[in-house]
Parts: C-alpha cells; sequence; structure tokens
C-alpha cells in the first residue's frame, strides 16, 4: 500500500522554533509517510533536505509564484495532508488548499499580536475567523495557548482544534561542574560562578533586557546568551555601555547541550511563547528553570517544584528564585529531578510523535 504523502510548510528558515520542530516532525514520521518540506532553503537545515523532498519558498513572503509552485507540487507528488507550522505559513497553506482541497492542519507556534496596535489585532482576528475556516484541524502546542486562543475568540469550531504539546528527546544528567569548568575555558570566562543561560531569537518577544536586569542583581553569576537575531548588535552595544561583564551573549550554537551541561539554570524572560523547545531542552537534561509568567511558560513549569515562575517585571522576585536555588543544594537537586521528569512525562518527543500519528491516521 502506497503511503500517504504529507507536506510540511515553513515560511521561516531561521534556526529553531517552528521550523526545528517540523524538521524533527517529519524525520520521524518518514517511515510511515512520505514526507515533503515547503521552507525557504537555508544550510541551517540541509540536512534535512534533497531535490526530492524539498520545495524551495519565499522567506516570510506571499507571492504567487510560490501558491502557483505548490499546487504543481502537491499534485505531482500526490499530496494527501499538508500541515502548516507558523502565521506565514498559515496564510500560504489556506490558499493552496483553496485550489488543492487536501486534508489542511495549522500548528500555531504562538499567536503573535503581542505588540500590535488595536486595528492590527482586529484585523488578525477578522482574518482567523475567515480563513480558519478553510483548517479541517487546528494544533495549539500548549494548553494555555489554546486558552488565550478561546479568550481572544480564534476560535469558533470547537471541534476543529487539538492540543499536542511541544516535546524535545529524553537526555542523561551529566556531571556539571567538569562540563563548566571545560566551557568557561573555552569561552574565556575566568571564574568559577555559576551559569546561568538563556537560548533564544534575539527579538523582542524575548524581552532581553529583562535578564540584563536581573544580572545586574546577581553579580555572582555568568549569564550566557545564546542565539542571533535583529537586537544582537544593539544589546551588545548596550552591554558595553553599561560596563555589564557578567552577561556573555555567544551567538548563535548548533550544540546547546554544550552549554546547557555547563549550566546551572535557565533563564526564560519571554513576553509570551507558543511552548519553548529550549525551555523543554533545559528540563530534558534537569536544570530548574526560571521562567516569566506568561503563555506557554506556565504549562511548561510547575512553580516551586520544577522551577519558578515570577510576574513579567519583577526582576528582585527573578533574582530572588535563582539565589535561592544557588545557596540551597539540596533544593538544586530537588528541582533538578522534578524538572527532568516532568519533561519525560509530559514533554517526550515519543507522546508527540504518538499523538500526530493518531492525527495524521484519522482521515
Amino acid at each position: 500500500m502506497k503511503k500517504k504523502g504529507l507536506l510540511m510548510i515553513s515560511s521561516s528558515s531561521i534556526k529553531g522554533g517552528g521550523p526545528e520542530h517540523m524538521f524533527k516532525l517529519g524525520n520521524n514520521l518518514s517511515d510511515k509517510f512520505r514526507v515533503f518540506f515547503a521552507i525557504p532553503f537555508s544550510s541551517e537545515y540541509s540536512e534535512y533536505l534533497n531535490k526530492k523532498n524539498h520545495i524551495n519558498i519565499s522567506e516570510r513572503k506571499l507571492r504567487i509564484l510560490d501558491i502557483l509552485k505548490l499546487i504543481k507540487f502537491v499534485r505531482v507528488n500526490s499530496i494527501d495532508i499538508i500541515h502548516s507550522h507558523g502565521k506565514g505559513a498559515g496564510l500560504l497553506g489556506r490558499i493552496l488548499n483553496i485550489f488543492v482541497r487536501k486534508f489542511l492542519i495549522y500548528t500555531f507556534h504562538g499567536i503573535h499580536n503581542k505588540f500590535y496596535r488595536n486595528y492590527q489585532k482586529k484585523f488578525y482576528l477578522i482574518y482567523e475567523n475567515i480563513f480558519g475556516k478553510i483548517d479541517s484541524l487546528k494544533i495549539f502546542v500548549s494548553a494555555s495557548e489554546n486558552d488565550y486562543a478561546k479568550k481572544n475568540k480564534f476560535i469558533i469550531d470547537k471541534k476543529k482544534f487539538s492540543i499536542i504539546n511541544n516535546a524535545v528527546p529524553n537526555k542523561k544528567l551529566i556531571n556539571f561542574e567538569i562540563e563548566q569548568k571545560n566551557l568557561n575555558a573555552s569561552i574565556n570566562i575566568r571564574n568559577n560562578h555559576p551559569n546561568i543561560i538563556t537560548a533564544c531569537r534575539l527579538v523582542e518577544q524575548k524581552n532581553i533586557y529583562e535578564i540584563l536586569q536581573i544580572s545586574e542583581l546577581i553579580p555572582k553569576c555568568n549569564f550566557i546568551i545564546l542565539g542571533d537575531g535583529p537586537l544582537f548588535n544593539e544589546i551588545k552595544s548596550f552591554l558595553k555601555r553599561k560596563n555589564i561583564s557578567n552577561v556573555f551573549m555567544l551567538g548563535q550554537k548548533n550544540d546547546i547541550f554544550k552549554y546547557l551541561y555547563a549550566s546551572k539554570i535557565y533563564l526564560s524572560t519571554s513576553f509570551y511563547e507558543g511552548l519553548s523547545i529550549s525551555v523543554l531542552e533545559a528540563m530534558s537534561i534537569g536544570l530548574p528553570i526560571i521562567a516569566s509568567k506568561v503563555v506557554g511558560n506556565i504549562d511548561a513549569i510547575e512553580h516551586s517544584k520544577t522551577g519558578f515562575l515570577y510576574n513579567l517585571g519583577d526582576i528582585n522576585m527573578a533574582a530572588k528564585y535563582i539565589s535561592d536555588i544557588l545557596k540551597n543544594e539540596e533544593k538544586f537537586i530537588k528541582i533538578s529531578k522534578s524538572s527532568q521528569q516532568r519533561q519525560r512525562k509530559k514533554f517526550s518527543y515519543d507522546l508527540m510523535i504518538q499523538n500526530y500519528l493518531k492525527i495524521y491516521e484519522s482521515f
């Protein structure tokens, strides 16, 4: 029997988030489906792409040529399921499906309307309520994202949505002291202070300046920031201007676990999330999480058990939580174990794959 054809779409090729989720999901399903990817080409993801399974589309732009190419691609490759990841891909997939009429899934990966002006929020809601009818199914990557969608009337047909948590592979615990010593020597950190780590795109959503404020309250901690983005140079200039010496911006790194294993705590200051892959990766090796109490983070972290949630802007509370964990080794060990256990129980890759399989095979 011929395998079903599955086309996954992302209009962004930026490392991390939705594209990362899409490729790993597709890679894990390739034994059961004929998996294809529509995404702007990037060397970051060359390991997943070849001439047979990939169609190149524009980076975060809607172009008629892309739609025409996709219509032909769907028909030539006998695609049965189209799965769009993120807002831009959602629009592209919906327009495509007007012409090809396939089973269309749309995963939000975060409802990014916090910084919209009022008229933009209204337009986005109208767009979702009209074009959302084209979707066969909407998927939310966390329960709180789903709650936010309901509250803000992004869901009309309550039978056409599902919640499948983001997930990461399970990892083992490694000797922290050895890893920290090796890493700090390699990046020229000349102290034994504990490393507090953040890994994310350097964009407004991630609220990086709050990390810098927290770092000033705890000078005997190294704050390591991994990632690139439009705010990278601006933040580096700010650090130099303010003479903040305990924050280390290392740029985009492929092997995030090398840095996680050398850290004591993971810090997330985001204004909102879908369900952060980086937070889940930190949990997978048993890092306690200190995170802003926002959509996505409140699903991942069990307050006072796997980490602590603080109110956005309350840098003193965030700093206190970090200090409390670092001062009490018994508390650190307890939270560390709970953090890893929660990831394995609720956010394991095997569970996520099973849930997607049920949907893909259900029609």
